[in-house]
C-alpha cells in the first residue's frame, strides 16, 4: 500500500512540562522530576541511579505522567540527545519537567504511537530537528519545529508490524539487563556474607579479637597490593562501528578500533559531576579515556576487587575533591586498606562467582548486538527499504 506525506502537525500535539519550583527538589521522595539526562542518546528511557532530582512541593496533578506516555527532549542537554524520545515505564511516579515535551494528542487513526516513538530514533527525524534548533551553546526546539516536519507514513497496519518488529529487540535487551541485575545482585550477596560477615557457605569463621577479623585474615593499602593504570587523552578513539569496547569515566560504554588492554581487569571512573563514580568489570580488549583506573593485581582475583570498590563507593563520593567535578585521585587510592582473606577462600569465591561475571558479561555482549541489529533494521524499516 501507498506511503502518504503527513505533516507531523497535523496528526499530534506536544504539550511543554510545567516549571516545577527550584525550593522544592530534594535528593529523595516519592516523586521524580525528569531531564533531558533521563534519555539515552540514540533513544529510551532510562534512570540514573543515585543522581535523580525528586518533587516535595505540590505541582498540578496533570504534569503525573502516566505509564507508555511518549515524552521527547526539547533541550540539547548532552551531544546529540535533542530529539531524543522515551516512553514512560509506570505510573505515579514521573513528573513532567519544562524541557521536556509531551505527545499530548495524536490521532491514532493516522499514526500509531509505538511507531511514532521509533520514528524519532532516526537520523533524519533527528537531523532535522537539529537543523531547525534554536541556540548558540545549548540547542533547543518548540513544539512548532516539530509539526513543521513532514514524513513518509505507512498504513496502519504496516506501522504496528514495523513497532513490533523493533520493540522485540528492545525487550530481549530490556530481559538481559534484568538477568544481569539479577546476577549482580547474587554475587553481591555472597560478597557480603563471606566477607563483611564472615560466614562462609553458611559456616561462622572464628574471628581474632586483637585485629577483629577471621584468623589469618590481614589489612593491607590499596599501593601495595593493587596496580593502577590509566589511560591517554585520545578523542579520535571513539568511531561509531568500532570494534572494541572504550570505557570513558561516564556508564556509557563506546565503540573503537584500537586497543590498549587485553586482561581480566576493575575499571574504576575517576571523576565525576556529581561524585556517583562508574564501576566497570572488564575481561577482553578494550581501551579507556584518561582519568579511568585499571585495576589489576596478582594477590586478588578482579572479581573480589569488584565489590571491595564498590563497596567504597558511597565513601569515595564524600571524600573526592573539586567543586565542579569530583575527582579520585591517586592519593586518595594508595591509602584505601584492603582486607587480603586465606588463599583457599580467595580461590573458592573466584570458582563460584567467576562464571556469574562471565554470564553477565555474555548477556552485555548479547545486547550489544542486539542494538547494533536493531539500529541497522531502524531506518530500513521507517523508509520502506524493507518491504513487510
Amino acid at each position: 500500500m501507498k506511503w502518504e506525506e503527513v505533516r507531523l502537525g497535523d496528526v499530534l500535539q506536544i504539550k511543554h512540562g510545567w516549571a516545577f519550583k527550584g525550593k522544592y527538589f530534594s535528593d529523595n521522595g516519592k516523586y521524580i522530576l525528569l531531564s533531558p539526562g533521563n534519555f539515552f542518546e540514540e533513544g529510551g528511557f532510562r534512570l540514573r541511579e543515585n543522581k535523580e532530582k525528586f518533587y516535595l512541593g505540590e505541582f498540578p496533578k496533570d504534569y503525573l505522567l502516566k505509564k507508555d506516555d511518549l515524552i521527547i527532549a526539547m533541550t540539547e542537554q548532552g551531544a546529540g540527545l535533542l530529539g531524543s524520545p522515551a516512553l514512560i515505564p509506570e505510573n505515579e511516579r514521573f513528573l513532567h519537567n519544562q524541557r521536556l515535551g509531551l505527545f499530548h494528542t495524536y490521532n491514532e487513526k493516522i499514526i500509531f504511537k509505538k511507531y511514532l516513538y521509533y520514528l524519532f530514533f532516526t537520523k533524519n527525524i533527528r537531523g532535522l530537528i537539529a537543523g531547525s534548533a534554536t541556540g548558540t551553546k545549548v540547542k533547543h526546539t518548540a513544539p512548532k519545529r516539530i509539526y513543521d516536519i513532514s514524513i513518509k507514513l505507512p498504513p496502519l497496519k504496516t506501522q504496528k508490524k514495523i513497532a513490533k518488529i523493533l520493540s522485540n529487540y528492545d525487550d530481549l535487551i530490556e530481559n538481559n539487563l534484568k538477568q544481569i541485575k539479577l546476577l549482580e545482585e547474587k554475587a553481591r550477596l555472597t560478597y557480603e556474607e563471606w566477607f563483611l560477615r564472615f560466614r562462609v557457605d553458611g559456616v561462622e569463621l572464628e574471628i581474632d579479637s586483637e585485629s577483629g577479623l577471621p584468623f589469618g585474615w590481614k589489612t593491607n593499602k590499596f599501593k601495595n597490593v593493587l596496580k593502577f593504570k590509566t589511560g591517554k587523552l585520545n578523542s579520535n578513539a571513539v568511531v561509531e562501528n568500532g570494534k572494541y569496547d572504550f570505557y570513558t569515566c561516564a556508564k556509557e560504554i563506546f565503540k573503537t578500533n584500537t586497543f590498549t588492554f587485553d586482561e581480566e581487569v576493575v575499571l574504576l571512573g575517576g571523576n565525576n559531576a556529581t561524585g556517583n563514580f562508574s564501576l566497570f568489570y572488564v575481561n577482553g580488549k578494550f581501551d579507556v579515556y584518561q582519568r579511568t583506573y585499571v585495576i589489576t593485581s596478582t594477590i586478588f582475583p578482579s572479581v573480589y576487587i569488584y565489590f571491595v570498590i564498590q563497596n567504597y563507593l558511597p565513601f569515595f563520593k564524600n571524600i573526592s575533591s573539586g567543586a565542579t567535578t569530583k575527582f579520585l585521585t591517586m592519593q586518595i587510592l594508595n591509602l584505601m586498606p584492603i582486607v587480603k582473606p586465606s588463599n583457599e577462600i580467595l580461590d573458592k569465591f573466584e570458582e563460584k562467582i567467576k562464571p556469574i561475571f562471565d554470564r553477565f558479561l555474555n548477556l552485555n555482549q548479547q545486547n550489544q548486538n542486539l542494538k547494533e541489529a536493531r539500529d541497522i533494521l531502524l531506518p530500513r524499516l521507517m523508509t520502506g527499504v524493507i518491504e513487510l
